[in-house]
């Protein structure tokens, strides 16, 4: 018993000492806790910033653009780029380092807005202006703010106003409300503003302003109106005034308030304000503003570089070398920037063939980052650049950047180089497509001198192709500009409204035209193949034709006399082409089914359907709703449908190559990037020749559709003149496209050899002539020279005529 009493109380001890251990091992982890915290947490915070890693993209060089000759016509350039980031532990005055760069930088624009966008953009931003009004000024300017804060009610009046009282108060206020219409109340007001404009005379187009301008509008002319909002919208609304109340001062403090902050109130009152700045003042307010504006970029987090100015000079970047000190956060980097080969005699050069980039517009960034962009990357706008932009882009490189809490590099790592992007070679020769701009410039030029020129004669568009393989040769408009102008901020802005926007649309695939009498041809070949005709029925025209109850004219008072299949061609009789219309509205019922034959063959050739050409954008043409009866006869002379440069191109190639449409291409090879120049990369990918369709015209139609078409080049045709006595055969076909102006259209196309055809031209001249002025007065001259430079650059290729080999699919 008295052994069983001693063990027992022994167990006691030992759970006492079970849980002073316990207690110790607890104490000492909560002060090596606390001590973490305490002493070293700084340390370990600074640790942890260190190893917070991100990646930072380094910009990949662009791939290189070539002619077929490997003759570089689009690289990369390096250029002084200025940049700014945050980096750790500093805390920059942005808007000071602003200043001082607009002190070095030359402003790229030398137009500024007005006073009230000068100020607009200044609040935007959260900047200031170095105004100082005198007591007058001050005193003038405190008498506009009064009223406007005197009509605000009081907080505690907020909750009991209407929703339109309240919607009122927000506009007083300085604030916007989204929408405040419903559909139907929109609809109500617009109508009665409507109606107040009419009789004071205001021009303002109300479909295209926003619900908001509307009912500041129409508060402002006093126009009865209701309106109802959601209980969350109000409650969010009510919230958003109250706010807005408390922080506006009452007039007594406006005399506490600083010029600036007087300022921010009458922007906010939308009053009107003339700034105490000097032109030269204002001009360096609006340069710093836009400097700053890429500063504060709000898309890159703050550990990305921002592009503050590209290709800035040498004097600017060694200016800021000397002041680093002095512009915190603020570096000068080399850029790869796009650089286009100009002629030797200083002219643009392939404008819309190649292309230009430019930053990411904000509307297609999440697409963009979507497939692994960044923020700052450049991409193709226009041109090869835009249509191959997967394979010019490089692959970027990876720069580690370690970055505290607050995204602000610490230091940088280079883990990965960058790549460049793939090379495109493409079809064409340099030297004639350089040949073909310089034609078109003399040419332009000089038809502009003569006396029956119309003064709405502005431009002329050239296109050659390889019918047989659909290699762009040469594509020129004149007038154009240098794409390099995109490259250089100060330039483009100089020539924006002169000369880049009335040439800056690729007339070759986004304009159509109408065919004129270019598309008599089809015309032919269609009623060959639908039986409406023979090669070699003859009519008889004696200047005109009814088609239903109207007489329809041939363009030749008096008429061709005795006309068939290939005289028409020839000649380019208007008649035979409405009699065949006219046996083509008879042939079944509804007549109304026969304009779809058009469209069947049509869209054989390539026209009223896209090319497939490589360049993004391409319009597919105009199709005439109407479908009178007359109408087909108009569609059998080219006066219906409109067709792109591009179209009439692939369709006359059709024809030249025996029935084949072949897509066009400008690329021929895409390369792998290389860092040598000099070197070429490994070839990816040849671009092949493309058969999209074979016609379902009988090659016989064809053959006596090119014959007709040689015969308008020889005594008798409408090109003779321009396109006879050189020393290979020609086939054309001339055309005066009416467009209801002042001026007509001239159009000239045709293929060469004729025998065995490696080349068709497509030229354009629009608003060329006056009445009685033949087509090949504006468009014979830049053929017959465009034929002649190729002859000259490729001897052989016109004027030998080898068997013709089997087209692809034959």
């Amino acid at each position: 018993m008295e052994e069983e009493k001693k063990q027992k109380s022994t167990i006691p001890i030992r759970l006492n000492i079970l849980f002073v251990i316990v207690f110790l091992f607890f104490a000492a982890i909560i002060l090596r806790l606390a001590y973490v915290q305490l002493v070293e947490g700084e340390q370990y915070r600074h640790e942890l910033e260190k190893f917070s890693i991100r990646e930072l993209p380094i910009p990949a060089p662009r791939g290189r653009i070539l002619d077929k000759n490997g003759v570089v016509l689009v690289s990369n350039k390096p250029v002084y780029t200025v940049q700014y980031v945050e980096e750790q532990g500093q805390d920059i005055d942005e808007e000071k380092v602003a200043d001082r760069l607009a002190k070095i930088l030359i402003p790229d624009d030398s137009k500024i807005g007005t006073d009230q966008e000068l100020l607009k953009k200044t609040i935007e931003l959260r900047s200031t202006l170095p105004v100082g009004f005198n007591r007058e000024e001050t005193n003038e300017l405190k008498a506009k703010i009064t009223p406007m804060l005197q009509r605000l009610p009081q907080v505690d009046e907020v909750d009991a106003m209407t929703d339109l009282e309240l919607v009122k108060t927000a506009m007083f206020a300085g604030l916007r409300v989204r929408s405040p219409f419903q559909e139907k109340q929109r609809a109500e007001v617009e109508k009665k503003l409507g109606a107040i404009f009419k009789t004071n005379g205001n021009t303002l187009d109300l479909n295209s302003i926003s619900d908001w301008e509307m009912f500041k509008q129409a508060v402002k002319a006093n126009v009865d109106m209701k309106l109802s909002l959601d209980k969350e919208d109000r409650d969010d609304l009510v919230k958003e005034v109250k706010a807005q109340l408390r922080q506006l001062p009452t007039p007594d403090q406006l005399s506490t308030k600083s010029d600036m902050d007087l300022l921010r109130y009458a922007y906010m009152f939308e009053l009107d304000v003339v700034l105490p700045l000097t032109e030269e003042q204002r001009l360096h307010q609006w340069h710093k503003l836009s400097l700053l504006q890429e500063m504060r970029s709000p898309q890159l987090a703050s550990y990305i570089p921002r592009r503050v100015k590209t290709n800035i000079s040498s004097e600017e970047m060694f200016q800021i070398e000397e002041r680093r000190t002095e512009l915190p956060g603020i570096s000068v980097e080399l850029e790869p920037v796009r650089q286009i080969m100009q002629d030797p005699d200083g002219t643009p050069f392939a404008t819309h063939i190649l292309g230009y980039i430019n930053a990411i517009r904000p509307d297609s960034l999440k697409e963009y980052l979507a497939q692994g962009y960044n923020a700052i990357d450049r991409v193709g706008v226009t041109g090869l650049e835009s249509y191959y932009e997967r394979y010019l882009r490089g692959k970027d490189g990876i720069m580690e950047v370690h970055v505290n809490k607050n995204s602000e590099s610490v230091e940088k790592t280079m883990r990965q180089p960058a790549q460049p992007g793939n090379d495109l070679v493409l079809a064409l020769d340099w030297r004639f497509q350089s040949k073909v701009e310089a034609i078109l410039k003399e040419e332009v030029e000089a038809y502009k001198k003569l006396p029956a020129t119309p003064d709405e004669f502005k431009e002329t568009h050239v296109l050659v192709m390889n019918p047989n393989t659909g290699e762009i040769l040469a594509m020129a408009s004149y007038p154009d500009y240098d794409l390099n102008l995109y490259y250089d901020r100060k330039k483009f802005n100089e020539n924006y409204s002169s000369l880049i926007l009335p040439n800056e649309a690729n007339r070759f695939i986004y304009t159509p035209y109408p065919p004129a009498s270019t598309y008599k041809p089809l015309s032919v070949m269609i009623a060959l193949e639908e039986g409406l005709t023979t090669p070699t029925e003859t009519i008889y025209d004696s200047g005109g034709y009814s088609v239903g109850n109207a007489y329809k004219r041939n363009w030749r008072p008096g008429g061709h006399g005795p006309v068939n299949a290939r005289r028409a061609l020839q000649v380019s009789n208007n008649t035979y082409m409405y009699i065949m219309a006219d046996r083509l509205l008879k042939k079944s019922s509804p007549w109304q089914n026969q304009f779809r034959i058009l469209d069947y063959y049509n869209a054989q050739f390539g026209l009223g359907v896209k090319t497939g050409i490589d360049l993004p954008g391409e319009n597919k043409g105009w199709e005439n709703p109407y479908l009178n009866y007359g109408n087909l006869a108009d569609a059998m002379i080219g006066q219906y449908d409109l067709f792109t440069p591009m179209q009439i191109a692939q369709y006359v190639s059709t024809i030249a190559n025996g029935g084949y449409r072949v897509r066009p291409h400008l690329v021929k090879e895409i390369r792998r990037g290389t860092t040598d120049p000099q070197e070429p990369g490994q070839t990816l990918s040849i671009i092949e020749p493309e058969v999209l369709n074979r016609v379902t015209i009988d090659p016989k139609y064809i053959q006596v559709i090119k014959e007709g078409m040689r015969m308008v080049t020889q005594p008798g045709g409408t090109a003779v003149r321009d396109l006879s006595n050189l020393p290979f055969a020609v086939a054309a076909k001339t055309g005066t496209a009416q467009t209801g102006r002042k001026a007509e259209n001239a159009l000239l196309v045709g293929f060469a050899p004729y025998e065995n055809p490696q080349l068709v031209f497509v030229v354009i001249a629009p608003n060329s002539l006056k009445d009685g002025t033949s087509s090949s007065a504006a468009t014979g001259p830049v053929s017959r020279r465009l034929l002649e430079a190729y002859n000259e650059l490729n001897p052989g290729v016109l004027t030998s005529a080898p068997p013709k080999a089997p087209a692809q699919g034959q």
